[in-house]
């Protein structure tokens, strides 16, 4: 004969079995998540913007280079096309000796970066990473501000030539 109480217990105990089993498929799955996304590229050292002393984005030319050299020999989409985006914004070709430009172009090749430069998702990306890291400098709001018009006019006009 069953008791009242052994089917409570044996309904607590599957509840409480089903949330573990529940909170470990959540976190399994934003484990995957990560590893397939990757991270964003404010979140590496070779991030290659800076703050100069009149509190403006500034491109680092040699963090992007890092940045070029890791992408090529470590998967990270997300970062690297953020990375791809911000030197195409930034002339970067122009700027890159020939033997850096091939490690670019590499680069552009194996992320798929013509993909990624004609879908505007990829902009609004850019913009938050580049203000959220502007998050820990002095005078926040107007780095924002400063950032996120700055990144609008420049996506606006070379989207504007993809298309």
């Amino acid at each position: 004969m069953i008791k009242g109480s052994d089917i409570t217990v044996n309904v607590i105990a599957s509840i409480i079995a089903s949330l573990i089993l529940l909170a470990a498929g959540y976190l399994w799955g934003k484990y995957k998540e990560r590893r397939k996304f990757g991270r964003n590229l404010e979140q590496y050292d070779f991030y290659p913007y800076t703050i100069n002393r009149a509190n403006v984005p500034e491109f680092n030319l040699k963090d992007f280079r890092l940045g070029m050299h890791y992408f090529l020999k470590n998967k990270d989409y997300t970062a690297a096309r953020q990375l791809i985006f911000i030197g195409e914004q930034s002339n970067v070709r122009a700027q890159l000796e020939p033997a850096e430009q091939k490690v670019y172009a590499k680069v552009y090749a194996k992320y798929e970066a013509r993909k990624s430069l004609t879908t505007r998702p990829s902009f609004w990306r850019i913009t938050r990473a580049l203000c959220g890291s502007l998050a820990n400098h002095s005078r926040i709001q107007e780095s924002k501000s400063c950032c996120t018009i700055w990144l609008t006019l420049l996506t606006r006009s070379s989207l504007s030539k993809t298309m």
